[in-house]
């Protein structure tokens, strides 16, 4: 391959996935001579981030996409943008689930897959039994015959990483792309979110053309221009070719992950919200079964992230990206709702506002934290609401057969019991039976309070024994 020929192809963009806590920042720390992973809240990345470094003379374009199940789409998205796909998995751990849905990506991708089998200076690490779990998992690696290289590395010494550079270079070069830097735009969106100085802040890999300062794009019929780039380095360029990862200022908006910036803006899917407030009031209204909250995040992949993984009786009233503002807390206020921050802490004086005005705000940047949170109050929401139906609940004391008919001693625990209630025998698959005669101190009532001990009768009769809870739905 000639020199000049080298030159006019673009560099390889490179994603890197695999199972939470496999060591994937940490291995793109060590190429890139970084300290990312010690800034990730919980030991997780929960950004799609993109950089570019130099190795033997190539330039490589590294996307670092999220481990935690939670982030499924950010990772297809990963391996849809990337030329190669390096596939982590610890050398101690083995195949675990993320690698194998992140398998499913690499596959649905028809990408080259290079394997990065991690921390190998650990003790009981048994590198073989990795390589056969990889191969009934679809990957087989070129020692048993497949196409996928594998390397060992223990990135916090150094040591593999020259060596994967290196077979991510000859793995280029068997299908290199041209650079066309004087094609038409083509860039994909890797990241957006909403930056209180600066606006939207949109982060774009160039595939094919050249992005310059001063450039018209189309946003939904709307034309922009491209007020600055900025490269992964924190500086102002004027140009970004294909290859290059850049943060694009100029957006009059955030953009959803994935989409294609061009003459056009293509959409991955389209967001469609209801016209106002109120709208949405009125249709949680409709709703009273589901516990209801508003979202906000600091970038739309985490937001993604965070409302596919909900329960399913957790309703949103509103999502976006960006800080909490004063709209957001009279909106919380009509609601009645309370406000979930992920991935940013909200301004004091926002907080402040929003405990005058009774608007509960809770603060999270680590995924699973909220998510098991939201599950929980899901639950108890679900269980409150459960207990607002029960209008009465007792216990089953005692036993008698009196005359043929089975007589359950009962002490109310709860509520009231009349004749006529429907009752059930809670935690049983028992049909529903109607008391039909309750006795207390050998006379008949119509009603029984909570404290009360009594004699109850049931058409049909339930299957009950002593220590069985029966609950009325009234």
């Amino acid at each position: 391959m000639d020199t000049d020929k080298k030159n006019n192809f673009r560099p390889p963009v490179v994603s890197i996935l695999g199972h939470v806590d496999h060591g994937k920042t940490t291995l793109l720390d060590a190429i890139r001579k970084t300290n990312v992973a010690a800034g990730e809240h919980g030991g997780i990345t929960q950004h799609i981030g993109a950089y570019q470094i130099e190795a033997n003379d190539q330039l490589i374009t590294f996307v670092d996409t999220p481990g935690h199940a939670a982030f499924e789409k950010m990772r297809s998205r990963g391996a849809e943008v990337a030329d190669i796909v390096i596939l982590v998995v610890a050398a101690g751990d083995g195949v675990k689930p993320q690698t194998i849905e992140a398998i499913k990506h690499i596959q649905n991708a028809k990408k080259p897959v290079i394997v990065a089998i991690t921390k190998v200076d650990l003790p009981d690490v048994n590198i073989d039994k990795v390589k056969k779990e990889l191969q009934t998992a679809g990957i087989t690696v070129e020692e048993y015959g497949g196409e996928a290289p594998v390397v060992q590395v223990a990135a916090p010494k150094g040591k593999g990483i020259a060596e994967l550079l290196e077979v991510i270079g000859l793995v280029w070069q068997l299908n290199p792309q041209q650079s066309e830097s004087n094609a038409p735009l083509e860039a994909i969106v890797v990241e957006s979110k909403m930056d209180k100085n600066r606006g939207p802040v949109v982060t774009v890999i160039v595939k094919k053309g050249t992005l310059s300062i001063g450039q018209k794009i189309i946003v939904n019929g709307e034309t922009i221009s491209v007020k600055a780039l900025i490269d992964d380095h924190g500086n102002n360029v004027k140009l970004a070719e294909p290859g290059m990862p850049v943060e694009i200022l100029g957006f009059k908006k955030t953009l959803d992950v994935g989409s294609i910036v061009s003459d056009t803006i293509t959409k991955v899917y389209e967001s469609v919200l209801p016209a106002s407030y109120a709208d949405i009031i009125a249709k949680a209204q409709q709703s009273k079964d589901k516990f209801k909250v508003i979202i906000k995040a600091d970038v739309l992949g985490s937001l993604e992230a965070v409302l596919a993984n909900l329960p399913e009786n957790i309703l949103v009233l509103s999502s976006s990206v960006g800080e909490i503002n004063e709209s957001d807390i009279a909106f919380a206020k009509t609601a009645g709702v309370p406000i979930i921050a992920f991935g940013f802490k909200a301004n004091p004086k926002i907080v402040s506002q929003a405990g005058r005005d009774g608007v509960l705000v809770r603060n999270y940047n680590v995924i699973y934290e909220l998510l098991d949170d939201l599950t929980d109050v899901a639950l108890g929401f679900q269980a409150a609401k459960e207990e607002a139906k029960v209008k009465g609940r007792a216990k089953v004391v005692a036993t008698f057969d009196i005359e043929g008919k089975k007589i359950a001693g009962c002490m109310v625990t709860f509520g009231r019991l009349k004749i006529g209630d429907e009752v059930y025998l809670k935690d049983k698959n028992e049909k529903v039976a109607k008391i039909v005669s309750i006795k207390r101190f050998k006379k008949d009532v119509e009603t029984i309070a909570n404290g009360q001990d009594c004699g109850i009768l049931f058409a049909p009769i339930l299957d009950f024994k002593e220590g069985d809870i029966l609950e009325s739905l009234g």
